[in-house]
């Protein structure tokens, strides 16, 4: 990635956190990134692709994260197992980029082109999960049905530890406990 976009995608990033999408003109981003307005529509012709391109980026971001260290050849629950400390690790290292994620997730702003390509940063998660139902470990439950519940759950585990500012050992102890109880409740 060229330095020039770089700047604008993290100062997109900033100022999409602090002041919101509509309240963030693309001469606001040109001028906190310090290029021209005519250089930010060189790399993105609109503001519609830099929003999927600000999602896109924080998506490889949490992906190259939750893949870090994964456990290919470990059991669905262990692999399962490292989704989820990794997910809100980085939920917990990166509030602000976690919170600006959600949002796009959740609002209409991103492209569903965007939205497909995000997924295949997300293939180890999705794999697992397959391998999972298929085994017949969550019983009879559809992936896209899964996915919601484990997301709802991940997202409730990084909102207490954020609120809580948990740390280190603290923080280790609710990751763990979070996922014991999103195992027996999806398993038992």
């Amino acid at each position: 990635m060229s330095d020039k976009r770089t700047q604008i995608i993290e100062a997109s990033i900033d100022l999409f956190a602090n002041s919101g999408f509509w309240n963030t003109p693309t001469a606001k981003i040109s001028k906190h990134a310090g290029v021209s307005t005519g250089t930010l529509f060189n790399y993105f012709d609109s503001k519609e692709i830099l929003i999927d391109e600000v999602y896109l980026q924080l998506r490889q971001e949490q992906a190259t994260h939750l893949a870090d260290r994964f456990p290919k050849n470990g059991t669905v629950k262990e692999r399962t197992e490292h989704i989820w400390f990794r997910y809100i690790d980085w939920g917990v290292r990166h509030p602000v980029r976690y919170a600006l994620l959600q949002q796009l997730k959740l609002s209409d702003l991103v492209s569903e082109e965007a939205q497909q390509r995000s997924m295949t940063e997300l293939a180890l998660a999705i794999e697992t999960v397959h391998e999972g139902i298929e085994a017949g470990l969550f019983g009879e439950i559809s992936a896209d049905f899964f996915g919601n519940l484990i997301f709802a759950q991940l997202n409730a585990a990084v909102s207490y530890a954020t609120e809580h500012q948990l740390t280190n050992m603290p923080l280790t102890k609710h990751i763990a406990r979070s996922f014991e109880i999103f195992w027996a409740g999806m398993t038992g």
